[in-house]
């Protein structure tokens, strides 16, 4: 199963925001991709081990490699997106957008 973690802050009004998208896209992908919020303020070591640089960031994550992800905020059709297409991409996926 492939992985999103989502590294937010506390002081960042876009990460409130996409924080709902991020659950709406929890309960429709359940199955296909966990979810993990991260807060940078609280795992300054995680952030930097995936080298986060602004929130919020995604970082898709499949075992321990990195596939893809973004910077920055997205709706949740532009999120939505560029996490299935790393789901159709993934060689051992059953999903087909």
């Amino acid at each position: 199963m492939m992985r999103a973690i989502v590294f937010t802050s506390n002081y960042c009004p876009y990460c409130r925001v996409f924080e709902r998208t991020v659950e709406k896209l929890r309960k429709e992908l359940d199955g296909l991709v966990k979810f993990d919020v991260v807060n940078v303020d609280e795992n300054r070591e995680l952030a930097k081990k995936y080298e986060v640089m602004m929130v919020p960031t995604v970082v898709i994550t499949k075992g321990d490699e990195v596939v893809g992800g973004f910077m920055g905020y997205a709706d949740y059709k532009t999120a939505r997106e560029a996490i299935l297409e790393q789901i159709s991409a993934s060689p051992k996926s059953d999903y087909k957008n």
